[in-house]
């Protein structure tokens, strides 16, 4: 799936080699660029990011067009959910998103006559019927560029006949009439706040044009959202009167965002109500008055496996060299919308080879817009979440990988003598115990002297049981708490406070709202909190079934995401394909030990930890691709296994070992005659087994089944 990038300042994106994509079309993915060409993408900025709380529910990001960045929502209501009935705010940063002004009002939602229009009954009476179907309030945005202007259009289930426009940046706002024409099947569009903001035209017979992602309500009833669809709005005369695209060619579609990409094709990508899946996606060469080439996006994730998606942000970055990108989604892998990350994509969404965890914890619907050239808001991206919270980064934050997101696997035993084990300290540091009931796990965490209290937080890890032990000393007038905690740092249980003289492998019985089982083969992180002379060591668990090797258990994943099958699978991507470690570790490919002659996909690869004892990567569950696997691995010294498990953790087969020098996209061979051919686009989990230096960067697939 993956071939190279090459930028030159001020140029063009070179992609010489063709690979194929979704129904056998041949296209030419980029794919994260070189550390070189990162420098040239990212300019001479250093990363810049930062994170903080704003009121928000439901609102919209917009940048006028001398940098004065604009944030509207709702506020007013005491209803929890804010879209009922609120007024509507703004707030304005002039300097970029350093300093904010205070909410304020804009205007008041319409109240539509729902009688006159024949529509509803709105009274309340009845599912979909809520009252407030009847009022008319914040909808997405849209700056005309040519004038200035910026439009505010006013939407509940059907469109009000007004908007708020601003002539002076966003200072002052007058309600303006303006004329909606009905689409091909005689409904009227809702740019409602659950789309992204509008854009104007750069290129083409149309240019000037305003054009709005928007979505129809069949007979303006929300009980019919399941026959709704994707379309988008323009004008050509400033936003006095607007038009409706044909529909996006899938019903059951909503809430999208679109971009033009340089060569004035119309770039689409929307949200789906009705079923789990991926985004879709469709291209215009009208200027968004009709839509070809429907397809599910192989790559990007319509929100979480167990929610019917989840509004996006979508983002083309301001720049005349390249199709790059942006995507904001909750992880796809957990449970509920959490999460927030930022995808990146090179060639104009053919790939996304990137992305970056924006924030852990809840996170639902995303907003996005960058700063204007020349203005003080040059250069930032700004993220606007429906979860209270605002982040502000630059591109070269973005492409700055950061550290490898790091799960331990399921084993037995968990001694801080262990050097995976530790994630972080707080007022803490390690120390080693003469204690003899501890001597095979004497180092352990314990507070800076003058400290009152601190934290040791682990790794994440997949929980292997629910029963737990753990090794400590708490001597009179300290305190030891444990605490388990999920990806998006939600505290899911704590205990009492923990005492006794250096207690080894004392069960915990004592969990304050229940045993821990429900979250059995989840991954979740630890944190011990320690008052007083409190000493941890490390912790154990009871019934961790074990393959029979000289390490620890790495039980094949239950979790019950499955990733889509694809030509390529990367150590680092998301959703992740790697789902855990056993005494291995991440290392960048700009490492020594990397070859420089490796495939420039390969950004991140994994080694021993301590190469004196065995190690394994196991990854994600993925719908096998094909019935032939290549792999790119150097086995150095050892050697590398592939194991390959069914979607119930029964080990199917183990690869012949891989040694003697660098493999790039080598033939997989298994034993005993054993083939793929039957397991094909079934559930299986893969195991990549170490020994000494060998490194394992990626599988590739020349084929992939439905192709």
């Amino acid at each position: 799936m993956n071939t190279f990038i090459k930028i030159f300042r001020g140029g063009t994106l070179a992609l010489p080699f063709l690979i194929w994509g979704p129904h056998g079309i041949a296209r030419e993915p980029v794919t994260f660029p070189t550390p070189e060409e990162t420098r040239e993408l990212a300019g001479e900025a250093k990363p810049f990011f930062e994170i903080r709380d704003e009121d928000n529910v439901y609102g919209v990001l917009d940048v006028a067009m001398d940098g004065t960045v604009l944030m509207f929502s709702l506020q007013g209501d005491p209803h929890p959910d804010k879209r009922r009935g609120s007024k509507i705010y703004l707030k304005r940063s002039m300097d970029g998103g350093a300093t904010w002004s205070d909410h304020e009002l804009l205007g008041k939602p319409i109240e539509l006559d729902v009688e006159k229009l024949g529509i509803g009954p709105y009274d309340g009476k009845g599912w979909g019927n809520d009252k407030h179907h009847r009022i008319a309030t914040l909808g997405t945005s849209v700056v005309d560029e040519t004038t200035g202007e910026i439009m505010i259009f006013l939407t509940a289930l059907h469109p009000a006949a007004s908007m708020y426009k601003s002539r002076d940046h966003g200072r002052t706002w007058t309600l303006e009439k303006i004329n909606f024409t009905k689409d091909s099947r005689g409904f009227l569009s809702i740019p409602n706040a659950a789309c992204d903001s509008g854009i104007t035209l750069r290129h083409g017979p149309h240019k000037g044009r305003l054009l709005v992602p928007s979505r129809v309500m069949p007979n303006y009833r929300k009980h019919e959202e399941g026959k709704g669809y994707t379309n988008a709005v323009y004008s050509d005369d400033h936003g006095k009167t607007w038009h409706q695209s044909t529909p996006f060619p899938l019903d059951g579609t909503g809430e999208s965002g679109l971009a033009e990409l340089r060569d004035g094709t119309i770039y689409l990508n929307s949200r789906t109500h009705t079923r789990k899946g991926n985004r879709w996606v469709a291209f215009s060469d009208d200027s968004g008055e009709t839509w070809r080439d429907l397809h599910q996006d192989d790559e990007l994730f319509d929100g979480p496996p167990d929610v019917y998606g989840c509004k996006a942000g979508l983002l083309r970055l301001d720049r005349d060299d390249a199709d790059i990108l942006l995507f904001s989604s909750p992880s796809a892998n957990l449970a509920g919308r959490k999460n927030i990350r930022v995808w990146v994509s090179f060639d104009g969404g053919k790939t996304w080879p990137l992305n970056r965890l924006i924030k852990r914890g809840p996170g639902n619907y995303t907003w996005m817009t960058q700063g204007r050239k020349g203005t003080p808001s040059e250069g930032f991206i700004y993220l606007l979440a429906g979860k209270d919270w605002m982040a502000r980064f630059n591109m070269a934050w973005l492409l700055d990988a950061g550290e490898p997101e790091l799960v331990l696997s399921k084993r037995s035993t968990y001694r801080f003598a262990d050097q995976d084990l530790l994630y972080s300290t707080e007022n803490a540091e390690a120390f080693t115990t003469g204690e003899q009931g501890l001597k095979d796990s004497p180092r352990g965490y314990r507070l800076k002297k003058g400290a009152e209290s601190g934290q040791v937080v682990t790794r994440r890890l997949v929980l292997p049981s629910g029963k737990m032990k753990v090794s400590y000393h708490v001597p009179e007038g300290g305190s030891l708490h444990l605490a388990i905690m999920d990806e998006s740092d939600t505290r899911l249980r704590d205990t009492h406070a923990l005492t006794g003289s250096y207690q080894r492998d004392r069960i915990i019985d004592n969990w304050q709202d229940g045993p821990i089982d429900e979250w059995v083969g989840e991954t979740v992180q630890v944190q011990f909190q320690l008052q007083g002379g409190a000493e941890v060591f490390g912790f154990a668990f009871d019934g961790v079934s074990s393959p029979g090797s000289d390490t620890a258990s790495i039980g094949p994943s239950d979790d019950r995401f499955v990733l889509p099958p694809r030509h390529e699978y990367l150590m680092v991507q998301n959703p992740p394909f790697v789902r855990s470690v056993e005494n291995a570790g991440p290392f960048a490919v700009s490492d020594n030990q990397v070859p420089k002659h490796l495939p420039l996909g390969i950004r991140t690869s994994y080694r021993l930890q301590d190469p004196d004892r065995p190690g394994h990567v196991l990854t994600s569950k993925l719908s096998l691709p094909g019935k032939e696997m290549k792999i790119s691995c150097h086995p150095g010294s050892g050697t590398v296994n592939v194991s390959l498990f069914d979607e119930n953790g029964a080990l199917l087969n183990t690869s012949k070992p891989l040694a003697n020098g660098l493999k790039l996209r080598s033939l997989v061979e298994w034993t005993d005659g054993f083939s793929l051919k039957e397991h094909v686009s079934k559930p299986v989990t893969l195991r990549f087994e170490l020994t000494a230096d060998a490194q394992v960067y990626g599988l590739h697939f020349d084929r992939v089944f439905w192709e």
